[in-house]
């Protein structure tokens, strides 16, 4: 760790026990860290060992366990430590501690005009009825509601350092919050390893409603292979294979996915078991993703993909990257070296095609994905994290 020398550190997150993303980046950094410092977990539930290690693969015994339900108790706590690492989504908590280090999955979204308008007018009203001493009880009303619709962004200062999970991220936390980040990228430990390549394209990633905002576009995706399918090149034996899961409330998407792939040489899994995401990465020769497509980066940033820990799985496992050309997965792929960026439909059809057509192309371009999501690694991040942290001191 450098020079940096603590005993007690805190890592904070609300959704340890939902072991998604964020919760795999905060399990990640406790296991880089708990060799050399007394660790404490804190969070709602008690964090269950077995099940983090086989869901996140990330080993958190020897950690402690300390109950905290929202950001004010995990303020207060924070207190008790000598490093208070902050990996809840969106979160507020003021850092108590000596060092403060938050790590940013994304700052949110960019105020609209009306909001700017309303929080101007909030902080305007609010300052000039702060200087009279005793208000009657409906000004004083008035007051307490001005004083609701403003934004509080005292506990910014109270962080050592940000941490952001992609350039993308940084510079919207630069945008949004007013302060420098360091890029940490997520560790991925992919489990997969390159099979027998067959004539396949893979998509990975939840069925999200695009009513919801972030959408993994699965439908301009089936809409641009139906394209192909149907102009005069053809895709040959090629297949598009879907796999990924599915709630009730984007039921209705998913389900129209598997109505349009139907005559089509498509295949749409829903909730489908781990091995069948591993076998479809181990055998897919190619790997498309377009979130943020069609997107307006200015108003809906949150739509974009801020890292793409998806794009570096299918990498780690051969299959050669054709990502919509923006955010997250434009930093991982490094464009005609390790797949293609694309930005139209019709770009995407143009830069499968080659990779389709040349299968020496493919081979070289699959083995320097395979290098480059090496990069992405639990011993990179370790390092980028140690270096930070020592930064810190």
């Amino acid at each position: 760790m450098g020079s940096f020398q603590v005993s007690r550190v805190a890592i904070y997150n609300l959704y340890w026990s939902t072991y998604g993303g964020g919760e795999q980046v905060s399990g990640a950094i406790a296991e880089c860290l708990r060799g050399g410092h007394e660790v404490t977990l804190l969070g709602p539930e008690p964090i269950d060992i077995d099940v983090t290690r086989s869901r996140l693969g990330v080993d958190l015994s020897g950690c402690e366990w300390r109950k905290v339900v929202d950001d004010e108790q995990a303020s207060e706590v924070s207190a008790e430590f000598d490093v208070f690492i902050n990996g809840t989504y969106l979160s507020d908590a003021k850092n108590r501690a000596p060092r403060g280090v938050y790590y940013v999955h994304f700052p949110g979204l960019p105020t609209t005009p009306r909001q700017r308008v309303v929080r101007t007018v909030a902080r305007v009203g609010s300052a000039a009825l702060g200087v009279v001493p005793r208000l009657p009880g409906p000004v004083a009303g008035v007051k307490r509601g001005l004083e609701r619709r403003l934004v509080d962004m005292s506990w910014v200062s109270t962080y050592t350092t940000f941490m952001a999970n992609s350039a993308y991220t940084a510079t919207w936390i630069r945008n949004l919050w007013g302060v420098d980040s360091v890029v940490v990228h997520p560790p991925v430990r992919s489990t997969v390893m390159p099979g027998t390549k067959a004539h396949s394209i893979a998509s990975i990633g939840r069925f999200f409603d695009p009513k919801f905002g972030h959408c993994k576009k699965q439908a301009d995706l089936l809409n641009g292979f139906s394209r192909m399918v149907s102009s005069s090149d053809g895709v040959g034996d090629w297949r598009l294979i879907f796999v990924g899961g599915a709630d009730a409330a984007s039921r209705e998407y998913a389900l129209g996915m598997r109505r349009g792939a139907i005559g089509l040489p498509v295949e749409v899994h829903l909730n489908a078991p781990r091995s069948t995401v591993e076998n479809t990465l181990a055998a897919a020769s190619i790997f498309w993703h377009a979130g943020g497509f069609g997107e307006d980066p200015d108003t809906h940033p949150d739509r974009f993909e801020h890292f793409g820990i998806a794009v570096v799985e299918a990498m780690a496992a051969g299959a050669v990257p054709v990502v919509f050309g923006a955010a997250g997965p434009a930093e991982i792929v490094r464009h005609g070296v390790d797949g293609f960026h694309w930005r139209t439909l019709d770009e995407l059809a143009a830069c499968t095609r080659r990779l389709m057509n040349d299968e020496s192309l493919r081979a070289l371009m699959s083995e320097s994905a395979r290098e480059r999501a090496a990069q992405f690694g639990l011993d990179a991040f370790g390092r980028s994290l140690s270096a930070v942290v020592a930064a810190a001191d």
